[in-house]
């Protein structure tokens, strides 16, 4: 299972040009065994394919056993010579003074403290640890959400600086890995408790669903490709109309001509809306259907002064004919 998973970690890196040569790696490592096992194994392969690590490790400030994973982890790295990083944080009282979610709050930590890291050593790209069962979970998680056809494809392999070695490999495979190595991996028991809702998918959910077929991993899986393979094609046509739509750019506005775009099928024009918000805002939190489907109405009405804002996130506004600006700070500019 060793060499297996090596040289599927190996054909993952290669084929979708995750790390490059001489590139520096941040591996984000908890101490469990799904970054145990990312670590072990880009640390087997990082003179083959000549790449660097170095490794960062947070401590959340919510469990008992959490120093001892850092003295686990910082021990690993020490016997390989790989340079740890470690950040300590009490995410609990951070958590109530930013009025988030333990999860969420502990999250926006974690990247941040990662992008730290890659910036302070000057890497490339950020390794996390997310597996084919990781993926399938984000998948219903979006179904139970609500989604899209983006959201069926769940993770890729590559996000802006973040990197997923592990995944197309299963949990259980994983597992394995660790067993057969002798990592002896850290494990949250806070994983085996539902108090999240991606833990009742994990723990509920997907053992219901594989009951009524053990293949369910493998075909979700297969649906994700042939999913991602569509989506894929039609982000590249809407991003070639974009490019065309645009007419001036700068930091607080996007000013395009939305008469290009009106004749498309719906759901063309919704994902060229939501692509505008993106490029002006930088995310689409919080942006819902209901969003884009007033700004369309605003758009296919066409009326010179009319306008839709959200908050202070963005403004659009027809400003002549076919011709509408997206301001990046809404109600900033009257």
């Amino acid at each position: 299972m060793v060499e297996d998973i090596i040289n599927i970690v190996q054909d993952n890196i290669i084929n979708n040009n995750l790390i490059k040569k001489d590139d520096k790696i941040v591996v984000a490592v908890s101490g469990g065994p799904d970054s145990m096992c990312l670590l072990d194994s880009l640390f087997k392969l990082k003179d083959k394919l000549k790449f660097k690590v170095v490794v960062a490790h947070v401590n959340h400030g919510i469990r008992e056993e959490s120093e001892q994973e850092k003295v686990y982890v910082e021990k690993f790295c020490k016997v390989r010579n790989i340079p740890f990083y470690y950040l300590k944080v009490d995410v609990p009282a951070l958590s109530k003074e930013r009025k988030m979610s333990e999860e969420a709050c502990g999250r926006s930590i974690r990247y941040d403290f990662f992008e730290e890291v890659r910036k302070k050593e000057n890497a490339d790209s950020i390794a996390v640890a997310h597996n084919l069962n990781d993926n399938v979970e984000t998948i219903l998680l979006n179904i139970v959400r609500g989604t899209g056809l983006k959201g069926l494809t769940g993770m890729d392999f590559k996000f802006n600086n973040i990197i997923r070695p592990l995944l197309t490999i299963e949990k259980k495979d994983i597992l394995l890995y660790n067993k057969e190595l002798e990592l002896n991996p850290c494990f949250d028991k806070t994983n085996e408790e539902e108090i999240y809702l991606r833990n009742k998918i994990r723990l509920t959910l997907i053992p219901f669903l594989e009951k009524l077929n053990p293949n369910f991993i493998t075909n979700i899986s297969r649906m994700r490709e042939i999913l991602k393979e569509d989506n894929d094609f039609i982000d590249n046509y809407c991003n070639n109309i974009l490019q065309k739509i645009i007419i001036k750019e700068d930091n607080s506005s996007i000013i395009f001509n939305f008469s290009l775009f009106m004749d498309e099928h719906n759901s063309i024009k919704k994902r060229i809306i939501r692509k505008i918000i993106e490029r002006s805002i930088s995310n689409l939190d919080g942006i819902e259907s209901i969003h884009i489907l007033d700004i369309l109405n605003l758009l296919q009405n066409n009326i010179k002064g009319k306008k839709y804002i959200i908050g202070n996130k963005f403004k659009i506004e027809i400003i002549k004919k076919n011709i509408a600006v997206i301001y990046n700070e809404g109600g900033k500019h009257e």
